[in-house]
């Protein structure tokens, strides 16, 4: 047996109603709809296949199995170094899993990071796809959105500085990038576009106002959430390693001193172990419900300190 490390990325979650207000419906809610069990659906490229492993007063636990039967790659043979096909039959395909836990108390999801598995965001287009498909009503009346979670909850301390000077963003590979910023128009957008455009590896951009509080206007607060949606947007998907810094400068209300938060090197990260055999005969479900049962009890102090 290997012991490996899997990344849980935390985020706060939020249903609005299609006018981007506050929707009626619940994140347990939507996880318990019918539609969403029992359903495989091809999502960009792969098959996903939904499961709730534990459903309490408190939380919910659930595995996304993905399926991927095209590209499969060869097995090599370590003594004469021939490669050869796995020998998958036509209704076979590679498995991976993705455990998560969702606090209905706090709000706050617990996802597991495997680059192999689903996505965040792809789960939620699995959300949206298994509801058209079964003609619900539900469907284009919420939307799923998320806030990544900082140490202390600063993220909260951002949209609510007095004073905003700055944010900074370095963002890498942004040919990849664009692909995820369909029909979209704003700052961060065409910061990355044109740094597509000329080629180039890497974009750094900054958004900055010369004064100070009570002498001067500082950068428009929705602006700097809208920046702040885009790039936790892309911290959901495959390009969230592409993401290197989004750091925001500001004065809190009354304070003399600049304060910078990174949403990046400040966001609250944990991992959960697990144990592998060399080939794998089912997706850990037991074990992966277990390990991410204890790591939210383990953070259970963290959140109180957090979300006061």
């Amino acid at each position: 047996m290997a012991l490996k490390r899997k990344k849980i990325e935390f985020f706060k979650v939020n249903i609005m109603t299609m006018e981007n207000l506050p929707s009626e419906i619940s994140f347990a809610e939507i996880l318990t709809i019918p539609e969403l069990q029992n359903i495989s659906l091809p999502i960009k490229g792969k098959e996903v296949e939904f499961k709730i492993m534990r459903n309490t007063d408190d939380y919910i636990i659930c595995l996304l199995e993905t399926n991927r039967d095209s590209s499969v790659p060869p097995k090599k043979h370590k003594g004469n170094r021939t490669f050869s096909r796995i020998g998958l039959n036509i209704e076979e395909g590679l498995a991976y899993g993705n455990v998560f836990l969702y606090d209905k108390n706090r709000n706050i999801i617990m996802y597991e990071s495997n680059k192999s598995g689903c996505y965040l965001d792809h789960f939620v287009d699995f959300i949206y796809s298994a509801l058209q498909a079964g003609q619900s009503e539900l469907f284009r009346t919420f939307r799923v959105k998320f806030e990544v979670i900082l140490t202390h909850d600063e993220y909260n301390r951002i949209l609510n500085f007095g004073f905003h000077k700055s944010i900074e963003v370095e963002i890498a590979r942004p040919d990849r990038i664009v692909e995820d910023f369909e029909h979209q128009n704003n700052a961060l957008f065409s910061a990355i576009e044109s740094g597509r455009q000329l080629n180039s590896s890497k974009v750094f951009a900054k958004f900055e106002v010369e004064g100070r509080p009570n002498k001067g206007e500082g950068l428009a607060a929705m602006s700097i959430r809208d920046i702040l949606n885009d790039a936790g947007r892309l911290m959901q998907g495959r390009n969230s390693e592409n993401v290197k810094k989004v750091v925001v400068s500001g004065y809190e209300a009354g304070a003399r001193k600049l304060k910078k938060i990174d949403l990046v090197a400040d966001r609250y990260i944990k991992f959960i172990q697990l144990e592998e055999p060399r080939e794998q005969a089912n997706l850990l479900e037991t074990q992966r419900t277990q390990r991410i049962l204890e790591l939210h009890n383990n953070c259970e102090v963290d959140f109180d300190r957090m979300f006061l």
